[in-house]
């Protein structure tokens, strides 16, 4: 009776199984798209505005930040204006030490900047 069953039973083509699963190729997207958030240090800089952020043109351009920018640490979040400006190193932001205070951050600290 269990042979009977197992002729009657159908065979699945392989072939046509696995043809469902796309090429590795096809998973692989051609264009990265810029990373969303980036580690990032802050410091300090009385000269800048309260509400803005100073950041460098390159940084600017990888992550395509348009005109804000959010700035997240320990849970706290704050939502900054963007001044691009040459001659900053890629990894450092400057902002104005009264927004600092309102995170709890101390000169030179890590932060997460996220394009908004």
């Amino acid at each position: 009776m269990s042979q009977d069953n197992s002729q009657n039973e159908k065979k699945v083509d392989i072939k046509s199984l696995v043809s469902v699963i796309p090429p590795a190729s096809a998973l692989k997207s051609r264009e990265r798209e810029p990373p969303k958030e980036k580690r990032v240090k802050v410091r300090k800089k009385p000269e800048v505005d309260e509400g803005t952020i100073i950041i460098s043109n390159k940084l600017v351009s990888q992550m395509n930040i348009k005109n804000e920018v959010e700035i997240s640490v320990k849970g706290k979040r704050l939502r900054l204006k963007v001044i691009s400006q040459d001659g900053l190193q890629d990894i450092e932001v400057w902002a104005n030490p009264s927004d600092m205070l309102k995170l709890g951050l101390g000169d030179n600290s890590t932060v997460t900047l996220r394009v908004v």
